[in-house]
């Protein structure tokens, strides 16, 4: 049973809906006089039937007894109060009046109480004028009690014939006050239907015991801020049942403590709507088709009456559209030249003319240098302003019978018909590079432009479009590993080279894949103490075919980003794993690994490498990563330089390989974060023989220990050599004279077998 009370004191006339709750009223006013009405100012009124309607409570100390309860009272109540005390009637009707009895007997003033009550059968309003009054001396209420309408049977008359679900709940508080959930005090056949609940199961049940998704799905907070602000709240929902989300909109209803829910089923009218809509949809595309259709054909008729001249105008115009098509299909939309199927369109034209002619030309392709960096640092906007101006200032170099083309990206091609043999070709890329060379100034920034260019003469090596491109495509990709900036003229042994490169390539990166890239490793060892210091890992390709294969037979595709990155991934994999091999057998040793500026410039390539590491139970500081001064000097330097700042941060040993072979500079030396200078190996080959490349050595090696940085000389192959190093104070030294690289496999028999090469040496070199 759900009870709420609404009291009015002042305004009483006007809340009432009863004649007779007004003359009450009126005849409590009039016999008011100077203090409280006694009893006996009624006895008329109370003697017709109004007295059914009436009772009287006496007070009686902190508590009230009922008396002269009428009939109407007693059918109302569903009981007979008759010489009860007040608190002895539990239910929430009596629970709620208490403190509005109390509180008329203490102001003395009469109060209109509306009382709201849900029950599990019945809801219903019912008025009670409550006037305090005097009795015998006693202090006592009069309460006229009337409903405003019967109740009504809401599970017979309402419930059962809405096809809603109706359920009446009850809030329920905690301690401190507040809603943590509701009880169910009534629910009508389609409520029960949905939940698959008798309906007499229903009542007492929780909210959340019947609809558990309601504390996730915010219905529960709903539900507690409409009792809490007794505001209506209509709202559309989804929630499941069935197995199935199903389309409701709840209404919810506050009264009191109590919340009436409706749940009406909108997912037919959504349904509905969505097909209407979509049919609706459809007549608007109907109808704007029909009306494209009329319009084409009012645009018919129109076009039969125009005059001579106007039919002569339309074609005029066609034949210039035609013509604007035909140049955006044949030319670059952002730097106007001719695209690259225009451009071989007439460079076979061009040399047709040449042959007829006799005359000799040159194919010159030119690829910008870095342009890339422009893009990833300026913007593609910057780039694209960067395009436009060397196509502008390519074609103030060439004469009016040149060809000149944009093949793609950064990529022009010129045809350049005077020219007569290669010194003629090589003057005219001259001019087209210093052109280019100019400053250009991008966003308020100095961008330097250089070109890398590859040119094909015809006829002398091809004679046909076809051959030339690929000839000048050749020569180009030359020029650029060649260290760009310059040009290359094809000549036929570059299209072996290039063919035999196509093949390798393709043989490498099936070998990545079938995973015959393997690391094997040769020792480093510490001369005077004759310890193993670590390993290196040396990439071999164990071909199929071949047999194994040293890098230098397949050095020259680290150029390609995706082969160089693959590989040291390869090298990472099984390197990091051949370590924890050894670390379980009881082996903690140390092993060098190369990267490359492909792998640097990653800027994930640290933490990546970290967590490998710490993946296998190593520690970084087992894997010393190397890299040529070539490396850390190439491009994106910045970005090269804080991927060695993140490995040194994350516990990893550098080394810098090949020391003395680059054009690194003491500066680079002193910022650079390594531990630790390799001795190129060229150095130790002429060491014996050669007093510059003594002194060289002998320098690298004082420079190292100035710095505090270890120093191990490579490619130690014979004795005498191991002396020289010896003599001059380097104490590290790798190479074939200790042992030669080996699989991973042979390492623990190999540290356990280990003697010292030269043990007169480390005598000596102890003492």
């Amino acid at each position: 049973m759900t009870s709420y009370v609404d009291v009015h004191s002042d305004d009483i006339e006007q809340t009432t809906d009863f004649s007779d709750v007004r003359d009450l009223y009126a005849a409590w006013i009039s016999a008011q006089g100077s203090g409280i009405p006694d009893l006996r100012h009624f006895e008329v009124a109370l003697a017709g039937p109004i007295a059914d309607r009436t009772m009287l409570m006496r007070a009686s100390g902190n508590t009230l007894i009922y008396e002269r309860v009428g009939r109407n009272v007693v059918a109302l109540f569903g009981h007979d109060p008759n010489g009860k005390v007040l608190e002895q009637i539990e239910n929430a009707g009596a629970r709620s009046f208490r403190s509005t009895y109390f509180q008329v007997l203490k102001s003395g003033r009469p109060g209109l109480a509306l009382h709201d009550n849900v029950g599990a059968t019945t809801v219903g309003i019912t008025e009670r004028l409550i006037l305090p009054v005097r009795s015998d001396g006693d202090d006592c209420l009069l309460c006229y009690v009337r409903p405003r309408e019967d109740a009504t049977n809401v599970l017979r008359s309402v419930f059962n014939v809405s096809a809603d679900a109706i359920t009446v709940f009850q809030a329920i508080r905690d301690r401190d006050g507040h809603v943590v959930d509701f009880s169910i005090n009534a629910a009508n056949a389609e409520a029960a239907r949905r939940l698959k609940i008798p309906p007499d199961e229903l009542v007492g049940a929780r909210l959340l015991e019947v609809w558990p998704f309601a504390a996730t799905d915010g219905l529960l907070d709903r539900f507690i801020r409409s009792v809490n602000s007794q505001l209506l709240d209509v709202f559309d929902a989804s929630y499941p049942e069935d197995g199935k989300i199903v389309e409701r909109q709840l209404r919810l209803a506050p009264h009191g403590e109590g919340l009436t829910v409706t749940d009406v089923d909108i997912g037919p009218t959504l349904a509905a709507t969505r097909a209407i809509d979509q049919q609706h949809n459809e007549l608007l595309q109907a109808n704007e088709l029909l009306e494209a259709r009329a319009i084409d054909l009012m645009a018919s008729y129109a076009s039969l009456e125009r005059t001579t001249n106007e039919l002569r105008e339309e074609i005029t115009r066609n034949r210039a559209l035609e013509a604007e098509l035909v140049h955006l299909a044949h030319h670059d939309g952002l730097t106007g030249l001719p695209n690259r199927s225009y451009f071989e369109q007439r460079f076979e034209e061009k040399l047709k003319q040449m042959k007829r002619a006799k005359r000799r030309a040159a194919l010159c392709i030119i690829d910008l240098d870095h342009f890339k960096d422009i893009n990833d640092s300026l913007g593609h906007d910057a780039g694209d302003m960067v395009l436009r101006e060397v196509s502008n200032r390519l074609r103030s170099t060439i004469r009016k019978s040149d060809v000149i083309g944009r093949l793609g990206g950064d990529e022009f091609a010129v045809v350049l018909t005077n020219a007569q043999d290669t010194q003629d070709a090589a003057a005219a890329v001259k001019r087209m590079m210093e052109a280019v060379a100019r400053p250009f100034t991008v966003k308020q920034q100095d961008v330097p432009i250089s070109l890398s260019a590859g040119v094909a003469i015809f006829p002398a090596d091809g004679r046909t479009s076809s051959e030339l491109m690929s000839d000048a495509d050749i020569a180009v990709y030359r020029s650029k590993r060649a260290g760009r900036g310059r040009t290359v003229f094809f000549t036929p042994s570059m299209r072996d080279d290039a063919e035999r490169r196509y093949h390798l390539l393709k043989a490498l990166r099936q070998a990545l894949d079938a995973g015959q890239i393997a690391p094997f490793y040769q020792p480093l060892l510490d001369i005077r103490s004759g310890k193993l210091v670590g390993f290196e890992a040396l990439a071999r390709w164990l071909h199929p075919d071949h047999g194994m294969l040293l890098p230098s037979t397949f050095a020259e595709t680290f150029d390609e980003p995706d082969i160089a990155q693959a590989l040291t991934q390869t090298m990472i994999r099984s390197v990091i794993a051949d370590l924890a091999t050894w670390q379980k057998n009881g082996l903690t040793t140390r092993v060098n690994m190369n990267v490359t500026a492909f792998d640097l410039r990653n800027p994930g390539f640290a933490e990546d490498l970290h967590a490998r590491v710490n993946l296998h139970g190593l520690t970084s500081s087992q894997l010393i990563i190397e890299m040529t001064e070539t490396t850390i000097l190439s491009r994106d330097a910045e970005r090269i330089a804080s991927t060695l700042s993140d490995l040194r941060r994350l516990g990893f040993s550098l080394a810098l390989d090949d020391f003395g072979t680059g054009y690194a500079s003491l500066s680079h030396l002193r910022s650079l974060p390594v531990s630790s200078l390799k001795i190129d190996r060229s150095f130790i080959r002429d060491l014996e023989h050669d007093p510059k490349t003594r002194a060289i050595v002998r320098s690298i090696i004082e420079l190292a220990g100035a710095l505090d940085l270890a120093i191990i000389a490579e490619g130690v192959e014979t004795r005498s050599q191991l002396e020289a190093v010896t003599a001059l104070n380097c104490s590290i030294i790798q190479g074939y004279l200790i042992a030669e690289p080996m699989a991973g496999a042979d390492i623990p028999a190999f540290i356990r077998d280990f003697s010292h090469p030269v043990p007169s040496l480390r005598r000596s070199s102890l003492g």
